[in-house]
């Protein structure tokens, strides 16, 4: 009976949630402009399957021959999104680094747990490597894709936390930084969107029990102090005191609180909805000097 009603919650939490963000991102994609300094490459499958995987490459022009990429990962939850959301956003940051971001779509939840996803964007990673020669890898993502940008670097560059989330796919080349926009931490088994990252059974039984590290990212933190952290957050953002207590587990990580600013307020991952904004652009920019500027 418990785990009927955890489970009803997190599922009427789940329906509530689409609900919002798609009432919030239906009008802003109609508006978006994009910059026109870079080329796109839409909807390149990566993945076969009952359900086929897509991602965009966004190259600015002048730049040929790349060896290094970003890979971009959507918010939403877990439960919902899709890479149109962060074309804007990815366009500029391309523009910026001078160099391309890879745009990934992966399977939401429940139709997925946090294994899988991980195992498909480790998969689009490898993708693009043999396709187009991409070596070295920078993780992007906001909020539930924040959460991923980092997780994924992590267990890219670690062999025991890699399987420790039951991720068995090697993945061809590095992953040299994570770069996080008002980033999730901390989840609970519980509540919604915790409650998904885990398979459940017919049964009501969990499968393939995650390590307490993949509900707190504070735990997976100290792992590795190698990786070149960048984490975004703003003064209306509702995880900020989640990021700024994760910030403390990192002595050199770019650090950015943007300030509201007249009618600009900086609420949950304002870059990806107003990339042409100054703070989004200041966001933007320490993102690229993470990845590009700082080896």
């Amino acid at each position: 009976m418990f785990k009927s009603f955890i489970r009803l919650r997190a599922e009427k939490e789940r329906q509530i949630f689409i609900r919002n963000c798609t009432g919030f991102d239906t009008p802003r994609l109609a508006e978006e402009v994009f910059p026109a300094e870079c080329r796109a490459e839409m909807d390149i499958q990566y993945n076969n399957g009952k359900h086929p995987l897509k991602l965009d490459i966004y190259t600015p022009f002048g730049c040929t021959g790349a060896k290094e990429c970003f890979i971009l990962i959507h918010g939403g939850a877990f439960v919902y999104g899709f890479k149109k959301l962060d074309q804007n956003f990815g366009m500029h940051l391309a523009i910026k680094a001078g160099i391309p971001v890879v745009n990934v779509d992966y399977t939401l939840m429940p139709e997925s747990d946090l294994t899988q996803i991980i195992n498909e964007i480790f998969h689009a990673m490898n993708f693009v490597y043999s396709r187009y020669g991409f070596r070295k890898f920078h993780t992007v993502g906001d909020s539930a894709g924040g959460y991923l940008a980092y997780i994924v670097a992590v267990a890219a560059r670690s062999r025991h936390v890699s399987h420790g989330l039951w991720v068995f796919e090697k993945l061809n080349g590095t992953v040299e930084s994570a770069n996080m926009v008002c980033g999730g931490i901390r989840n609970t088994t519980k509540r919604f969107p915790g409650y998904y990252f885990e398979r459940v059974t017919d049964s009501n039984d969990r499968q393939q029990r995650l390590p307490d590290y993949a509900y707190d990212l504070n735990l997976l933190a100290e792992r590795d102090t190698d990786l070149r952290v960048c984490m975004i957050t703003g003064e209306e953002d509702f995880l900020r005191e989640q990021n700024k207590e994760f910030k403390e587990h990192f002595d050199n990580a770019l650090f950015y609180d943007a300030k509201n600013e007249g009618d600009l307020k900086m609420f949950h991952v304002f870059p990806i909805a107003h990339p042409e904004w100054p703070q989004s652009q200041k966001a933007i920019a320490l993102i690229a000097e993470n990845a590009v500027g700082r080896r």
